[in-house]
């Protein structure tokens, strides 16, 4: 179920109505994104903390720099669908050494940056 939950959550962060003029999302941030919201339940779920703490920053400083704002092209968004399907359909281990991209996502996207100025 809450899988099911997170997928809906996913689909409306990112197909979300935009403005003609909107930037297109670029794939690699539209990838992390939905792994910081994935890896956001897989941490809380299971006790880690300091990494749910880290995601949930990352995704909070992504969506106040305006990634709800953007469009998603259609190519972006099967890949995201294979990208959440791969998450889906892992273990919890695998799932948790998944997450570790969105650490690595969260420490590195200079998203933030470029689009909060």
């Amino acid at each position: 179920m809450k899988k099911i939950l997170l997928v809906g959550l996913v689909n409306c962060l990112f197909l979300a109505s935009a403005p003609a003029s909107a930037q297109n999302l670029d794939t690699e941030v539209a990838l992390g994104m939905a792994s910081l919201m994935i890896c956001t339940t897989i941490y809380s779920q299971n006790d880690m903390q300091i990494e749910g703490s880290i995601v949930s920053q990352s995704m909070k400083a992504h969506q106040d720099a305006g990634i709800e704002a953007m469009i998603m092209s259609k190519d972006t968004s099967k890949l995201l669908d294979e990208h959440i399907a791969k998450f889906q359909s892992a273990s919890t281990d695998k799932q948790i050494k998944l997450c570790d991209q969105a650490l690595q996502f969260a420490r590195e996207s200079d998203f933030v940056k470029v689009n909060a100025s």
